[in-house]
């Protein structure tokens, strides 16, 4: 178990820069909370010409577009929503990565969680950003993804007018790291502040009844916590679903599509076990978080599991725990 874990713990650490050279936070002067698919006021990533913020701070009407079911005709399924080519570079338990410890509160996990995603993440986008020198270009490039698209999901961004504009998908995915690494470096998000004493942990009967908790307070995550880490993930999981459908075949060439399903496969259970992935975005890739759950790799989880014949939690003390706080 422990060589496994490793492994996949292991993905990107060559390509994860030092603090000093990562970038800079996004201006701390906005403290805005949306929810997933309200409109907000995020501030742009301080990229050269940057346009203001990811398309899930537009009005739904902007973006409808990127919220397409995934309709493929049964005889052409991708390759990588096929059983055979669904498996990870270890075998174990992917829940042993996820939980929460007992002793340890549930923001300060979910921001572990979210700064090791990032990690993952970005070590799977290297491998199509980094500059082939026979081709003398990456493998996702302007020429070969004019758009940011997943399957039938197109993604856009917003300008500074708030008006939705298309962008070729490496500009798209290098402004989602960088607009993601500095919220992960904003310490009024991310709090860095040691403790002089460890935080009190409620329990979930004192969440509910106590109408001023939010996620994270225990440990002095603003409110806007929970709803920076869905629109965080929500834009990561566009990157994942872009690398999919758009370059699985440089992954198979290059022997590395079982890497790609285990940053993907963790990522997942992360997102659906404490509600920070909506049903909707999940669509693109829907057909693979299926077969996952099929095989038992992910567990059921709302309405799964509530239609699971015999269904009685079967995640154990920590899993009703887990559960609970995402609902």
């Amino acid at each position: 178990m422990t060589s496994w874990m490793n492994n996949l713990r292991a993905f990107g650490r060559g390509s994860n820069p030092t603090r000093s050279n990562q970038p800079q936070a996004p201006n701390r002067s906005n403290t805005s909370s949306p929810t997933t698919y309200s409109p907000s006021s995020l501030i742009p990533p301080p990229l050269p010409n940057g346009p203001a913020s990811p398309s899930l701070t537009a009005p739904m009407q902007h973006n409808d577009s990127a919220h397409q079911t995934n309709q493929v005709p049964t005889h052409k399924i991708p390759l990588f929503f096929r059983e055979e080519h669904s498996g990870f570079i270890a075998r174990g338990n992917f829940m042993t990565l996820a939980m929460k410890p007992q002793l340890v509160e549930q923001g300060e996990w979910l921001a572990h969680q979210m700064s090791e995603q990032y990690r993952l993440l970005g070590g799977m986008l290297k491998i199509v950003q980094e500059v082939d020198p026979t081709r003398g270009k990456s493998i996702c490039s302007d020429q070969s993804c004019p758009t940011m698209s997943a399957g039938s999901a197109s993604y856009t961004w917003i300008d500074q007018n708030r008006n939705p504009m298309p962008l070729p998908a490496p500009t798209y995915t290098k402004h989602i790291q960088t607009w993601v690494g500095g919220k992960v470096l904003d310490t009024t998000l991310f709090p860095v502040d040691p403790f002089t004493t460890a935080p009190s942990i409620p329990s979930p009967s004192q969440q509910s009844s106590d109408p001023s908790y939010w996620l994270g307070k225990p440990s002095g995550f603003p409110q806007r916590y929970e709803a920076e880490l869905k629109n965080m993930y929500k834009q990561m999981f566009r990157c994942y679903a872009h690398l999919y459908w758009s370059h699985w075949l440089a992954f198979w060439d290059l022997g590395a599509y079982r890497e790609l399903n285990t940053c993907f496969v963790h990522f997942v259970n992360v997102g659906r076990l404490y509600g920070l992935l909506a049903e909707r975005d999940v669509e693109p890739m829907q057909p693979l978080v299926e077969l996952w759950v099929k095989q038992g790799v992910l567990p059921k989880v709302g309405k799964e599991e509530a239609s699971a014949p015999g269904s009685a939690g079967g995640m154990g003390q920590g899993g009703s725990q887990a559960m609970s706080a995402a609902a």
